[in-house]
């Protein structure tokens, strides 16, 4: 049960690095949805390519299933004589391999969806330029003198009524992604909570650290 103590506690941490990924990605959609303001002049076009690279980053959890792998192809779950630890971890493992990878599944669907509408209205010259200089964290609002100036490069040659339409798209799409955020947290929470109880758990019964 070393092994899958070990697992438990890389688990603990990854989540720990996505929780904080999302945050930031999660500020960044809300930014970009309040830039698009309607009508489009009272929009903040430069606020939104700041934070549109972060906005639509995407960081997944995959719990490590070293362990988990083992036990279930040498038939290992039968000789786990604690009928609670054996529950515990096939517990565990049907929530990372079902409900989680469903709903980041449902998730991923919609992520690209809203991508493909963000390449219809915004120009990835632009959106190029921002990663380039700052990665994916946004660049202060001093950065919007040189955007501005790409924009003014870089039109986008679509009909006013098109570009409004496909503009009112995005954000419906980024407001949707930014709801579904709760799945995503609920799938987290509840390894979480798992966890927590699996590692005291076998802390106890095999007396490991």
């Amino acid at each position: 049960m070393v092994t899958m103590l070990e697992d438990l506690k890389n688990d603990t941490a990854q989540l720990r690095i996505a929780s904080r990924y999302w945050n930031d990605i999660n500020n960044s959609i809300d930014s970009v949805s309040d830039a698009i303001q309607f009508p489009l002049s009272n929009s903040d076009l430069p606020k939104a390519y700041r934070h549109l690279s972060n906005a639509l980053n995407y960081y997944g959890f995959r719990f490590n299933d070293r362990t988990i792998a083992q036990l279930k192809n040498s038939g290992g779950f039968r000789l786990i004589r604690n009928k609670e630890v054996a529950n515990r971890i096939i517990i565990y493992d049907q929530l990372n391999t079902k409900p989680a990878v469903q709903i980041d599944e449902q998730h991923s669907q919609l992520y690209l969806n809203t991508v493909s509408i963000r390449n219809k209205v915004f120009v990835q010259e632009i959106i190029n330029e921002v990663h380039k200089r700052h990665l994916y964290v946004p660049p202060p609002p001093s950065a919007n003198e040189w955007i501005d100036s790409m924009m003014n490069k870089y039109r986008i040659p679509l009909p006013g009524e098109t570009y409004t339409a496909l503009m009112f798209e995005l954000k419906n799409s980024l407001l949707t992604l930014r709801k579904d955020f709760s799945n995503i947290r609920w799938a987290y929470d509840s390894i979480d909570r798992s966890i927590n109880h699996l590692i005291p758990l076998i802390k106890e019964t095999y007396k490991v650290e």
